[in-house]
């Protein structure tokens, strides 16, 4: 074989193990880079913080759950502009319901957003279980709201954007929050919510109970 064909065989040889060390290269550089993603515009926000429970004043917060109902939510007055910070009393408590999911759905943030029902006072109240992809390592009681959260998504049929109709009767903590939107479905008045939700038990329904 002359010598010309040989070096152009080695060449091209040369030249394909060169790509395929690229190719082999830039699918470890894609895996790597899938699996340090970033959460995504869903996480972010005036707010995020507060409702993540990563904000600068999260260490305000008594995580001792109280417990009240909603009725007692209700009544408190809420301030005329929802704060940007940890500024009032409710935001820096755990409260703490035995009350019924009525329906639930996914937020296009990657929330859950529960409505409460109080048979009690025949009153309606907004809860929500965080993304977990929202929760950076500066978020506190980071397991807890992980567990709330598969708590309710283990035992209940697949969350979905539309509204499903629910009725489990459930104990469930959360940290008090004030919405500036006070025309969501469920909302009291008042804009008070509890969000991010710390803890969730289902007492009776989707299979429990």
């Amino acid at each position: 074989m002359p010598a010309l064909t040989v070096k152009r065989i080695l060449a091209l040889a040369l030249l394909a193990a060169a790509a395929g060390l690229a190719a082999a290269s830039t699918g470890r550089a894609e895996h790597v880079t899938s699996a340090r993603e970033s959460p995504g515009t869903w996480c972010g926000g005036t707010r995020w913080r507060l409702m993540t429970l990563s904000d600068p004043q999260r260490n305000l917060v008594d995580m001792h759950r109280e417990a009240t109902s909603i009725a007692a939510i209700a009544g408190r007055t809420g301030p005329r502009r929802a704060p940007a910070s940890r500024s009032t009393p409710f935001q820096r408590g755990v409260w703490r319901l035995r009350t019924v999911v009525d329906r639930y759905r996914i937020a296009s943030n990657g929330e859950i957003v529960l409505i409460l029902y109080s048979i009690d006072s025949a009153q309606y109240m907004n809860a929500y279980l965080p993304n977990p992809r929202c929760l950076g390592p500066r978020a506190r009681d980071r397991t807890g709201m992980i567990a709330a959260r598969k708590q309710f998504t283990s035992h209940c049929p697949q969350v979905s954007p539309a509204w499903q109709l629910l009725g489990v009767t459930v104990d469930v903590a959360g940290v008090g929050f004030w919405n500036p939107s006070r025309r969501t479905r469920g909302a009291l008045p008042s804009g008070a919510e509890l969000r991010p939700v710390t803890n969730l038990r289902i007492v009776s329904g989707c299979g429990v109970g």
